[in-house]
């Protein structure tokens, strides 16, 4: 869609609530909070928070749910995640009322992801798990890609790269299978990330490459810059860091336009890190301070995790090491917060839990289809076992018309038929026959029923 055919859908829906009231005005403002989804964000919250209000006074549970989830994205969008968390538990309590299975599965998933990025990995581990069942009992195809995909994030973030590209390997299988492409290009882009870890740049390469591609024929704008950052930082890891410079600048370029403090923060750590690498240690720092002023609204310990490591890793470099040691140890605190043994026990337990009610589920599913083709079987031997019939060649008489069986023994022609079929015979004349034997008792041969006359 272009801008400007966002701008007239936005301009028609604000004519039409200026004169609306009641439900239609309340639908009208979810509407504008769905079409700011992405450009204001402040917005998007206004138009909902008015939406949420007047339906206070009116009685509509579904609606409700719409713009309680719109709340939720927004808030955890701009980063304030205890808002979000409020807005999403709202949003269970409603989805209990309207027995909406998909639409709850739905808010699990982003309950999941706002505990992933308040770092608590065993509850975001749980609320994924809960959606997964849903959408795998509700055959929910592409949502199960999509949780696929999250749970992949988690292991990935323990360091379990085999688990994690298990994920993220199923959530690329189904994404291809049924043509969801945005999913396809969040999983290729996050195996690729995989990748770069285990030290196959060019295979990372190429699975970014194919995300990007994908992204752009979409024409996400917004998830572009992500994959142009993980592209920049495999030029930067091969020492092509001309190549890594154009890709991190093309990546910032668009996170400006969209305020996303997120991933300009590590965007422009990722710009210092080449700068320090070809020393250029002046520029390098400037915009490491700039990356890390960046994470002074975000109230998410994983990416102030990370901005902390790359800003370490900068100062290291330029031979700030008082700095890159302070920033060292924020890093490693905020890890060990994350990552407590605690929290580990927990994701194990959680994941030993889902492959086992996971296996329980397919055991009954293949224990009924046993079932099933049981019955199946035995309703066709059944059948087979009614069913005669003839074939192959017949010997029968050229004068009196009888067949000879397997015993070389001649048999009427009805005899034999009824041996081998389920046929039955009953007698009668045939007109021919009828004028031959008993002409005083027979009619025209061409006589119908349509041709009786009555006096």
């Amino acid at each position: 869609m272009t801008d400007l055919t966002d701008n007239q859908r936005l301009e028609t829906l604000r004519k039409r609530l200026q004169r609306t009231n009641g439900l239609e005005r309340i639908r009208i403002l979810a509407d504008l909070s769905i079409a700011y989804r992405e450009t204001d964000r402040t917005k998007a919250i206004e138009f909902a928070t008015q939406g949420l209000e007047l339906l206070e006074n009116i009685e509509d549970k579904g609606l409700e749910s719409v713009i309680l989830n719109e709340l939720c994205w927004a808030y955890q969008c701009i980063g304030e995640y205890k808002t979000a968390l409020q807005y999403g538990f709202r949003n269970l309590e409603v989805t209990d009322i309207t027995r909406d299975e998909i639409s709850k599965s739905d808010t699990y998933n982003r309950i999941g992801i706002i505990y992933y990025k308040l770092s608590n990995i065993d509850q975001a581990l749980e609320y994924f798990l809960k959606a997964l069942k849903i959408f795998e009992e509700s055959k929910e195809i592409l949502k199960v890609s999509s949780l696929l995909n999250n749970i992949g994030i988690i292991y990935s973030d323990l360091n379990d790269k085999s688990s994690a590209l298990s994920y993220y390997g199923r959530a690329i299988e189904i994404s291809e299978e049924h043509g969801c492409f945005t999913n396809l290009a969040n999983s290729l882009n996050n195996a690729g990330s995989i990748f770069r870890r285990t030290d196959e740049p060019e295979k990372a390469l190429a699975y970014y490459q194919r995300a990007l591609k994908i992204r752009e024929t979409l024409g996400e704008r917004w998830k572009i810059a992500r994959v142009l950052t993980n592209i920049g930082m495999i030029h930067h890891d091969m020492n092509n860091h001309e190549k890594a410079l154009d890709c991190f600048f093309r990546a910032l370029e668009i996170e400006m336009e969209k305020s996303d403090n997120n991933d300009a923060s590590q965007t422009l750590l990722s710009i210092s890190l080449s700068y320090a690498s070809t020393g250029k240690y002046q520029e390098a720092y400037e915009y490491a301070r700039k990356g890390l002023a960046y994470t002074d609204g975000i109230d998410s310990p994983v990416i102030k995790k990370r901005v902390c490591q790359s800003y370490s890793e900068v100062c290291e470099i330029i031979g700030y090491f008082k700095e890159a040691l302070e920033f060292h140890k924020k890093y490693k605190t905020l890890d060990d917060e994350i990552f407590t043994e605690e929290s580990s026990r927990k994701i194990n337990e959680l994941r030993v839990k889902y492959e086992s009610d996971k296996k329980e589920r397919e055991a009954e599913i293949y224990r009924l289809r046993n079932i099933e083709l049981a019955k199946a079987n035995e309703e066709l031997k059944h059948a087979l076992a009614e069913v005669k019939h003839l074939s192959g060649l017949l010997p029968i008489c050229a004068s009196c018309k009888k067949i000879r069986d397997d015993q070389g023994y001649w048999k009427r022609i009805e005899s034999y038929i009824t041996d081998h079929s389920e046929a039955q015979f009953s007698h009668g004349l045939c007109p021919e026959c009828m004028m031959m034997l008993y002409p005083d008792y027979s009619e025209s041969p061409n006589t119908t029923i349509e041709e009786e006359r009555t006096c």
